[in-house]
C-alpha cells in the first residue's frame, strides 16, 4: 500500500479499499459513520465492499438521496441524519456529486448559518470554523474532481449558484483503490480520462507559480495519453490504475487554482439547470481553450506539443483534437442540449467567475462565448 500526503492523506493501491477503510477507522476510534453515495454506488457491489472494509462495531446510516448538483437544502439533510443519529465520521462514496455534497454537509454541520455566509465570493472561508466533522473520501471513476480538492459548487435554498472554498473542507482521508474502476463503461472511462486531461492541462497552463504543481500536472497527462484509449479497449487493472492515477493528478493540480473550462461548466449548468458531464464538456471545450491561449503561453504550449506529438507538426490544439476524436462523448454542446441562447447568458457568468482569471490570456464575456459558439454544432477545432 503507497500512502501519500500531499493536501491530505491519500491511500492508493490496488484493492486498498478494505484495509485502508479498516485502519482509519480503527485508529481514529470512529463507530458510527454516515455514508453519502448515490443510487447507483448504493445498489452495487461495491457498495458491499466498501461495508466490508469497517470494522464489525461500527454503526453505519446512509443517505443516497443525492441531487445533480449539491444543494442547501440536502445539506441540511445530511447535517440533521449526522446529528440525530449521533454520528461521527462522514464517508463520501461514488461519484462527484456525493463527494461534494458532504464536504458542504460539513458546513452545515459544524455552523447553524445559512451557505451563502461562507461563499468564497463574498470573503466567508475565513468564517469556516475548525470544528468540522473528519469525511473520508472514496471516490469512483468520477469521482477525483472532489476528492482531494478545497472547493464545492451549491445552490443555496433562494437557488442561487455559489462556490464554497477552504483548505478545511479538502477530505481528511481520501482512498484511491483502480480495482474500484474495473468494468466502468466506456462512456463513463472516456469521459473520466476528458476531465483528468483537461485539469492536468489548464492547472499547467495557470499563470500561478507552483513547480509541484506544474510537475504533477505534466505527470498526469503523460498518463493519460499513455493509457486512454488502451483502457477503452482493454479493462486491465494495470491501466485503470494509470488512469486513476492521472485523475488524482489532475486533482492534485488543482492547487495552482480553476480553469477556464471550470467557470464555464458551472456557468453552463447555472442556465440549464441541470448537472453537465464535466468529461464532455472537457473533450469538447479544451481545444478551443487551447487554441484561445495559443499566444499567451508560447513556452509551455512547447512543452505540451512535445508530449502530444513527440517531434511531431501540428499545434496543442489540434494534437488534443485529434486524441479526444474518437471517444464515445458529445461531439458539440448543442447535442448536450444547451441552446444558443444560452450560451450567451453563460457567457456573462462565466466572466464573473473567479475560476476565469487563472486564464494565460484575459478572458471576457465575448471570449468565452466565441470559445463556446466555436463548439456549439461541432468541434470544428484545427
Amino acid at each position: 500500500m503507497t500512502l501519500i500526503t500531499y493536501v491530505t492523506r491519500v491511500h492508493f493501491a490496488d484493492g486498498v479499499l478494505e484495509e485502508a477503510l479498516w485502519s482509519e477507522v480503527e485508529v481514529n476510534r470512529k463507530i458510527r459513520p454516515l455514508i453519502v453515495t448515490d443510487e447507483t454506488h448504493l445498489n452495487s457491489e461495491l457498495y458491499e465492499r466498501l461495508l466490508a472494509g469497517l470494522p464489525v462495531r461500527t454503526s453505519v446510516e446512509v443517505i443516497s438521496d443525492i441531487p445533480e448538483i449539491p444543494n442547501e437544502q440536502a445539506a441540511r439533510r445530511v447535517a440533521e441524519t449526522f446529528e440525530s443519529t449521533g454520528r461521527d465520521l462522514l464517508i463520501a462514496f461514488g461519484r462527484n456529486t456525493a463527494i461534494d455534497l458532504a464536504k458542504i454537509s460539513r458546513i452545515s454541520i459544524a455552523h447553524d448559518a445559512p451557505l451563502e455566509t461562507f461563499s468564497y465570493a463574498t470573503g466567508g472561508s475565513r468564517r469556516i470554523g475548525d470544528s468540522l466533522p473528519d469525511l473520508y473520501a472514496v471516490p469512483g471513476i468520477q469521482g477525483f474532481g472532489s476528492a482531494v480538492s478545497a472547493h464545492a459548487p451549491v445552490v443555496l435554498m433562494d437557488g442561487e449558484r455559489t462556490r464554497l472554498m477552504c483548505k478545511k473542507l479538502v477530505p481528511t482521508v481520501t482512498i484511491c483503490d483502480p480495482t474500484l474502476t474495473l468494468g466502468a463503461s466506456p462512456i463513463e472511462s472516456a469521459s473520466a480520462g476528458a476531465d483528468a486531461l483537461g485539469r492536468c492541462v489548464e492547472a499547467y497552463l495557470s499563470p500561478g507559480y507552483n513547480p509541484p504543481a506544474d510537475g504533477i500536472a505534466l505527470d498526469g497527462l503523460g498518463r493519460v495519453l499513455a493509457n486512454l484509449h488502451s483502457v477503452l479497449e482493454n479493462d486491465s487493472v494495470t491501466a485503470r490504475r494509470e488512469m486513476m492515477a492521472a485523475s488524482l493528478n489532475g486533482a492534485l493540480a488543482l492547487q495552482k487554482g480553476l480553469g477556464t473550462i471550470h467557470a464555464i461548466g458551472c456557468a453552463l449548468e447555472t442556465v440549464v439547470k441541470r448537472r453537465l458531464d464535466p468529461g464532455a464538456l472537457s473533450r469538447l471545450l479544451l481545444p478551443a481553450v487551447l487554441q484561445f491561449n495559443a499566444d499567451a503561453a508560447r513556452d509551455k504550449f512547447m512543452t505540451l506539443q512535445n508530449l502530444f506529438s513527440p517531434g511531431g507538426g501540428g499545434t496543442p490544439a489540434s494534437s488534443v483534437t485529434e486524441f479526444l476524436q474518437a471517444l464515445p462523448l458529445p461531439g458539440s454542446l448543442a447535442e448536450m442540449g444547451i441552446g444558443e441562447e444560452e450560451l450567451r447568458i453563460a457567457a456573462d457568468l462565466a466572466a464573473s467567475d473567479l475560476a476565469a482569471v487563472r486564464s494565460p490570456r484575459a478572458l471576457s464575456s465575448s471570449s468565452l462565448f466565441s470559445i463556446m459558439k466555436s463548439v456549439h454544432l461541432e468541434n470544428r477545432v484545427a
